[in-house]
C-alpha cells in the first residue's frame, strides 16, 4: 500500500543535508526525515518533491547551541587524555654520552635505588641499564645525577605537554561550529 502524503509542513535541512518535516497522512500529521538516499521510494519522492519547492521553502540548518557545547566538551575529553597517554609514555635523554630512559615508570623505577645511594647503602657493582640496554656501573653520586637529569628532562618534557594541551584549548575555543571542533585533530601543533 503506497503512503499518500497529503501536505507538508516545517521543512528544515538537518545537519547531514537530509530534510526534517512533517507529513500530513489522512487528518495526522507525522514527524518525518526525508532523505535522496531513502530506501523506500516514498521517502525518495518527498525528498525530490521537498527540494522542487512543491511544499514551500525549506529552512536552512540551524545548529542548536547545545551541539557546540557538546563538541567542545568531547573533543576536551579527547585532549586530557591525549595528555595523560603523553604523561605516561617513556622517553629518552641524553646525560653523560649515553642515553637514558626517563618517564614515569622509570621514576618509579629510580626511586628506591636513589633511596639507598642517598642511605649508603647501595650494592657493590651496582649498575643502571641505559636507553640502548647496556649495563652501566653506578656509583651513588653517578646514579643521583643521573637521577636528578631525568627529573629535569621530564619536567621539560612535562612542560612542553602541558603548553601543547592549553594551546589545543585555545584553538578549540576559537572554532565556530561543531563540525569544525569535531574535525580538529588532537595533537596536532597550535
Amino acid at each position: 500500500m503506497a503512503i499518500v502524503v497529503t501536505d507538508v509542513r516545517g521543512a528544515v535541512y538537518t545537519r547531514l543535508g537530509n530534510i526534517s518535516c512533517e507529513i500530513k497522512i489522512g487528518e495526522q500529521w507525522f514527524p518525518f526525515t526525508a532523505s535522496e538516499n531513502d530506501p523506500e521510494n516514498h521517502g525518495r519522492q518527498l525528498f525530490t518533491d521537498l527540494i522542487s519547492g512543491r511544499y514551500g521553502e525549506i529552512k536552512p540548518y540551524e545548529e542548536p547551541p547545545e551541539a557546540l557545547t557538546q563538541s567542545r566538551e568531547r573533543k576536551k575529553v579527547e585532549i586530557n587524555a591525549w595528555r595523560n597517554a603523553m604523561e605516561a609514555a617513556n622517553y629518552t635523554f641524553e646525560h653523560n654520552g649515553r642515553k637514558w630512559d626517563y618517564g614515569k615508570q622509570t621514576q618509579a623505577r629510580l626511586e628506591p635505588s636513589v633511596a639507598a645511594a642517598k642511605a649508603g647503602i647501595l650494592p657493590e657493582g651496582f649498575f643502571w641499564t641505559d636507553a640502548e640496554n647496556n649495563d652501566v656501573p653506578m656509583t651513588a653520586e653517578a646514579l643521583m645525577a643521573l637521577s636528578e637529569a631525568a627529573e629535569k628532562a621530564m619536567f621539560t618534557k612535562g612542560m612542553e605537554i602541558h603548553v601543547q594541551q592549553r594551546n589545543m584549548k585555545k584553538a578549540l575555543e576559537a572554532l565556530n561550529s561543531a563540525d569544525e571542533i569535531l574535525a580538529y585533530k588532537v595533537g596536532q601543533e597550535s
